[in-house]
């Protein structure tokens, strides 16, 4: 699988966010979930380390989330050609983003990358909502084949009051796709 040597800078909330990676794309990477769980009142903050603690997070499907915390899963899809016979669609790599948290949260913000031969081909502007469940963003790039084409989904998550951490960020690459031939723009 070919390593993603560079990823997106994105602004979110006017501070800058520089991604890295070191590992291989692959399809346990496709996900991310990021869990929230209730500030207790048994347990009152002590200093900043116990106000802010990072937010939890792992990949793939099967996380244990305890009663009253706030699942939301990032994913990134795999690069496609889409299928739809509208003109715009015709000879492009579509690649999309997608937020899904089990409950309402306070704000979501996504934007998501497009990578040819694990260099930044396109990315998509920042998609921002309060107060929702879920939010998606798509990348699209005039298609170049025999290419390998990776997505990557970057979020920042704020909570709704109560629960810790305030925000989280997380990222979620896709697999990496071989496209041989590109769609017949006709």
């Amino acid at each position: 699988m070919k390593r993603i040597t560079q990823l997106a800078t994105a602004a979110f909330a006017g501070a800058a966010v520089v991604l890295a990676s070191t590992g291989t794309a692959n399809a346990d990477t496709g996900t991310t979930v990021i869990t929230f769980e209730p500030a207790s009142a048994a347990h009152p903050a002590a200093g900043h380390a116990a106000k802010h603690p990072a937010a939890k997070h792992s990949t793939g499907k099967g996380s244990a989330v305890k009663p009253g915390t706030i699942r939301c899963v990032l994913a990134a899809r795999d690069p496609h050609s889409p299928r739809r016979p509208d003109a715009e669609a015709r000879d492009v790599i579509d690649v999309a983003g997608s937020v899904k948290c089990d409950h309402p949260v306070a704000r979501i913000s996504i934007r998501v990358g497009l990578y040819k031969k694990g260099r930044l081909s396109r990315q998509s502007a920042v998609k921002t909502n309060a107060g929702k469940t879920s939010i998606a963003q798509n990348a699209s790039h005039r298609c170049v084949a025999p290419q390998d084409y990776t997505g990557v989904a970057i979020a920042n998550i704020v909570a709704p009051p109560g629960f810790r951490p305030e925000h989280a960020k997380g990222r979620a690459i896709g697999r990496t796709v071989r496209i041989a031939a590109c769609r017949p723009g006709g």
